[in-house]
């Protein structure tokens, strides 16, 4: 199983209220990313859900059961931290056996579930060594490694990857999306980082200020932002967002009604001569992509990411224009209007 409901989730610590009235279901075996800004309450939501805080309101369900008042060791979570959190003095075996034995499951069982996640995870040959002599990749593996032979419920991984080089941090991501595809569990993951985000994720969801500002899947979000926070966080570089009265000399034809803002992602400018004028400030040429930093005629900063190689440089002065049918639009409170 796996189902979790969250109704009501309140947390605050002293004045400070950091989670504002939390309502999401999660099926079995759906791979969940929370994410945001910092102080967004993404890792503090996390904390509710593996009993490891208590909410001041509301109420939290697992596979039907109210576990809201149930401790951390009962609720059959298996936690990943961002430190690892192996025990130094203990070898990579001991370390993955160690909360089995303390339950007093019997040695047949434990040898054979560190078996099944040695291999799963390629740590075979590191059952003897210390966490001081594995890289952090490794450490990264026997941590996940410690979670799978508890077979949980659902795992809750609280930014994992963040202590590792971006390299490795690619490698890991496939990992872990091989390794919830294998093992078709549930799965909640924290994260700052909006790519790790939209490659893991069956739904994301989208925390400002400790409230949920939309749950969707990864394309959904991208093509469909509910709101101006949403479309401005997800996606690299991020889209532009303009005054609706500035944005006639991108994309003549008319706004919808209510329309305040018009957004458009870099990807879907592109150079036009017939397009409005950008004054460039700075390019960056990254060899498959280049990304280009200006200033309309009237002050306005646009992005514009084109494929390939572009001979442009600072000061030179391009058109652009957007394409069409790529627009986003969005009313006085930042809502999303539908053209």
């Amino acid at each position: 199983m796996g189902q979790i409901r969250l109704q009501g989730i309140r947390k605050s610590f002293g004045a400070l209220e950091v989670l504002k009235g939390i309502d999401l279901d999660i099926a079995e075996g759906e791979f969940v990313v929370f994410v945001g800004p910092s102080g967004c309450g993404k890792s503090t939501l996390l904390r509710q859900i593996s009993g490891l805080d208590q909410p001041n309101a509301g109420r939290i369900h697992i596979d039907g059961r109210d576990v809201t008042d149930v401790g951390a060791a009962d609720r059959g979570l298996a936690m990943v931290f961002q430190s690892y959190a192996l025990y130094p003095h203990m070898t990579v075996r001991d370390n993955l056996a160690f909360g089995l034995q303390n339950n007093r499951m019997p040695k047949a069982e434990i040898a054979s579930r560190i078996a099944e996640a040695a291999r799963m995870l390629e740590i075979g040959h590191l059952m003897q060594r210390r966490p001081g002599q594995l890289s952090g990749g490794q450490r990264q593996r026997v941590a996940i490694g410690r979670a799978v032979v508890r077979d949980p419920t659902a795992f809750l991984l609280d930014e994992p990857l963040s202590n590792l080089d971006a390299e490795l941090r690619v490698s890991m991501r496939a990992e872990l999306a091989a390794l919830h595809a294998r093992l078709k569990a549930t799965m909640i993951y924290v994260t700052h980082d909006q790519i790790e985000a939209m490659t893991l994720a069956d739904r994301i969801v989208v925390l400002r200020d400790g409230e949920i500002e939309q749950v969707a899947t990864p394309m959904e979000l991208f093509n469909r932002p509910a709101n101006l926070f949403v479309a401005g966080f997800i996606g690299a570089p991020r889209m532009n967002l303009i005054d609706a009265a500035e944005a006639a000399s991108l994309a003549p034809g008319g706004l919808p009604r209510g329309a305040a803002w018009v957004g458009v992602r870099p990807q879907n400018l592109r150079l036009d001569d017939a397009g409005a004028e950008l004054k460039v400030d700075l390019v960056e040429a990254l060899g498959t992509e280049t990304v280009l930093h200006g200033q309309l005629a009237s002050g306005t900063r646009l992005i514009v990411a084109q494929a390939g190689q572009v001979d442009a440089a600072r000061g030179d002065t391009l058109r652009v224009a957007a394409e069409p049918g790529k627009l986003h639009f969005f009313d006085d409170a930042g809502r999303r209007v539908e053209p």
